[in-house]
């Protein structure tokens, strides 16, 4: 009975020592699957040539404007305009009056009349006695006549400027003038309020802010185009000027296209857009997009240094569809970037690579 006892004594501990065998057998086997590198797919970053669209709004501005002041004093008789009226140079616009002018004027031609008058009799004088009139009484009357004349001119255009033309053809912006309103001389009295203000819609300006990012690329003459979402209107033309200087605030620099719009269709503060190709003048590094991930709101890659995966920043210098121009600390042209299977690995994880052709 003992004998039976220990013989089954021995046949279990032999059977825990097989399975244990077995489980260690078993663990080994599988810690050596999970040391196993991860195979992983990777490209290389290329030299390009990159264009973008450059794309924000601007305003639209007259390319002039004249606020219109008087030549002479006077009260207004009438406004002959009203805001939105179209003009054209030289129109009559406002009517002043002024009643010492006008008497002056009056004086004046009686003046100019009664010297002319009387060089004349002197003329005739020396014609029918050679020596009668002395040749210094005729030169006094020739300079009482001349600045008679030119007192007279002086007075008709005092008179004229009672009537206030338009300087420039285009639009009235704003009216500040109403009959029986008394105005003075504009180049005397610079600083008083304007009567009218016209603004030239058929030559417009539109001033567009890019970000300074972009100057490298905005030039002189580079191709633009402004499109008009209200009027269902895009225009193909080029820039015409680039402001030389940065505004500190918003870090833009301004850039000006002048048009024309000789029917006014295209009115100083429509809403319009403008959309800049930006191409780059020098290859830049780059990589496939969907190499890029996000996180944070910050562009990442992830590459393959020394067979360990690496979370590597990128600053994005420009992009298209497929691809992205950057830029990264300790990047070149042989790293290795991660296409394929980034997310069955972590940071500081030993992998295998495999180069996408």
């Amino acid at each position: 009975m003992n004998k039976i006892y220990l013989s089954l004594i021995s046949i279990c501990i032999g059977l825990s020592s097989c399975e244990t065998k077995d489980t260690d057998t078993q663990n080994a086997t599988d810690n050596s699957h999970k040391q196993a590198p991860i195979l992983v797919e990777t490209v290389l970053p290329s030299m390009k040539n990159f264009q973008k669209k450059l794309r924000v709004v601007g305003t639209v501005e007259p390319l002039q404007f004249v606020d219109v002041l008087p030549l002479e004093s006077g009260q207004t008789a009438s406004v002959l305009v009203d805001i939105g009226d179209r003009v054209v140079k030289g129109d009559v616009l406002v009517i002043l009056e002024n009643p010492m002018i006008e008497r002056n004027v009056e004086a004046l031609k009686v003046e100019a009349s009664a010297a002319e008058k009387h060089l004349a009799r002197l003329h005739e004088a020396s014609k029918s006695a050679a020596g009668l009139i002395s040749a210094s009484e005729r030169d006094n009357a020739e300079a009482s006549a001349a600045r008679a004349t030119s007192a007279l001119n002086t007075g008709l255009d005092r008179l004229r400027f009672l009537e206030v033309k338009a300087p420039i053809s285009g639009v009235i912006t704003q009216r500040n003038i109403h009959p029986g309103a008394v105005v003075e001389n504009g180049l005397t009295s610079p600083n008083q309020t304007p009567m009218l203000t016209i603004a030239s819609c058929a030559e417009i300006r539109v001033m567009l802010p890019y970000p300074e990012r972009d100057m490298r690329f905005i030039y002189k003459d580079a191709d633009i185009a402004l499109n008009f979402p209200d009027m269902n209107l895009q225009l193909e033309t080029k820039v015409s000027r680039v402001s030389a200087a940065i505004n500190p605030d918003s870090r833009t620099v301004d850039v000006f296209v002048d048009i024309s719009s000789p029917d006014c269709s295209i009115r100083p503060g429509i809403y319009v857009e403008g959309v800049l190709m930006g191409g780059s003048r020098d290859s830049l590094m780059s990589l496939p997009s969907n190499v890029r991930f996000v996180e944070n709101g910050l562009p990442f890659a992830s590459a393959v240094i020394h067979g360990v995966v690496k979370k590597i920043p990128l600053t994005i210098l420009a992009e298209d569809k497929n691809n992205i121009a950057f830029s990264a600390d300790g990047i070149d042209a042989s790293t290795q970037f991660i296409i394929t299977g980034r997310n069955l690995v972590t940071d500081g994880e030993t992998v295998k690579t495999k180069v996408k052709k």
